[in-house]
């Protein structure tokens, strides 16, 4: 099962991924959305298929997980390339939201 890992630099922020694959197909993911807060790098908010299932976890800076955001009609294929898509597109407001909370 290939498993790759890569980053996508972002102002102030980055995204961290990483995919396992078999037969072409993801079949585990994680997609991690890092800002530079206070001098560290913080999780703003992460998608993965921890418990079994494709999922956001949503982050409060205060009150840490707030809620888990799930995407049972899709595959854990498409969960992972929307994780992507939005966090590139909307990594501003996922931070103003994190520091929010």
């Amino acid at each position: 099962m290939p498993f790759k890992e890569w980053e996508i630099p972002l102002e102030s922020a980055r995204i961290y991924i990483w995919r396992e694959t078999h037969a072409g197909v993801v079949i585990s993911f994680a997609v991690v959305l890092l800002a530079w807060i206070g001098g560290q790098w913080e999780c703003v908010t992460r998608y993965d298929c921890a418990h079994s299932f494709p999922h956001r976890d949503v982050l409060g800076k205060r009150a840490g997980l707030l809620y888990k955001e799930t995407f049972s009609a899709f595959t854990v294929e498409q969960v992972f390339h929307h994780a992507i898509s939005d966090c590139q597109q909307n990594y501003q407001a996922h931070i103003a939201f994190y520091e929010a909370h």
